[in-house]
């Protein structure tokens, strides 16, 4: 599935509206905001029909995953909106991740938990917000200012001093921030992993540190993290971008026909069976579009081009580092 697509339910008590922009949308939120309202609304929509009184409006067939043979059901469905109650065990499953990694569906989580195998966004994490009696929307739980700052406090932004330089990549990513900060006084440090970064943090909290990390896959990380940040006085800064190989795409230094249309809707571009997130597309776009010429980019190993002074000022201008 390709897009974003705009999804509307509505019964003859509740309405629903919202867009899908990724192949994974979590809806957190406590008992009574309207996810099992929703999620049940399907689900009498896909057992019923048209005698369940439930109304759908999309593009895309939209289904709930009812059936205790959760992947065979699975394997039967292409091209969905596919709803998973919260109470569904397999989602915290390696299994359920491997099967959904090359599915061409969108799936729509009802989570109030982490799910730790899934790589997704900070961005499409919501709750559930009612609009007078009847209706709903649904609403970003985690909101980043211009640089891609996060925190539970709006006031966290502006110069923050650091000592350390904190990020997860530690291949290319690494290695163009570790030449960055080689002449001041700043350690660079990689966590190794998204996963990791909670643990470094904590083992570090009388440090002032500015993490960098891939947005587009921190979505399961970001509700612990800002938690300690807040019991930490706000020792850290954390910093989302969509990942690296997005900031030198915003950079302006690659000259592609079709980049500005693929960073301002990177949905109309983003296949869901060929990315399971979008740090994968990016890092694939960039590779490709980069062949034989001064910029081209490996994972690997960063290519010197993207150290000269003037680039390397260019790629961080938009988290604004210094």
């Amino acid at each position: 599935m390709i897009g974003i697509q705009h999804v509307k339910v509505k019964n003859r008590d509740a309405e629903f509206e919202f867009d899908l922009n990724r192949n994974i949308t979590i809806v957190r939120g406590d008992s009574g905001t309207g996810k099992t309202t929703l999620y049940d609304m399907i689900a009498d929509h896909t057992r019923l029909k048209n005698k369940s009184g439930v109304n759908i409006s999309c593009a895309k067939n939209c289904i709930a995953l009812v059936d205790i043979d959760w992947n065979n059901q699975l394997k039967g469905t292409s091209d969905t909106i596919v709803f998973i109650d919260e109470g569904a065990e397999y989602i915290r499953t390696s299994i359920f991740a491997e099967s959904i990694k090359h599915s061409d569906n969108y799936y729509v989580i009802f989570s109030r938990e982490s799910l730790h195998n899934l790589p997704y966004s900070v961005e499409e994490i919501y709750e559930i917000k009612p609009s007078g009696k009847k209706y709903h929307k649904f609403v970003k739980m985690f909101k980043a200012d211009k640089n891609h700052i996060y925190s539970l406090n709006s006031t966290a932004s502006g110069n923050f001093e650091f000592d350390i330089f904190l990020t997860e990549d530690s291949k290319s990513g690494y290695q163009f921030y570790k030449h960055y900060f080689d002449t001041t006084n700043i350690l660079c440090q990689s966590s190794g992993a998204n996963s990791e970064i909670f643990k470094w943090l904590r083992e570090h909290r009388d440090k002032k540190i500015l993490v960098v990390a891939d947005g587009a896959a921190f979505g399961s990380e970001i509700d612990r993290v800002l938690k300690l940040q807040s019991s930490v006085k706000e020792n850290f800064r954390l910093c989302l971008p969509e990942s690296f190989e997005w900031l030198i795409l915003k950079s302006g230094l690659i000259k592609i026909s079709d980049i500005a249309s693929v960073l301002k809707n990177p949905s109309s571009h983003i296949e869901s069976r060929e990315y399971f997130s979008w740090e994968n597309f990016f890092e694939a776009y960039l590779v490709r579009n980069t062949v034989n010429t001064p910029f081209q980019y490996a994972k690997k190993e960063i290519n010197p081009t993207y150290l000269n002074e003037n680039n390397r000022k260019k790629i961080v201008a938009e988290i604004s580092i210094i």
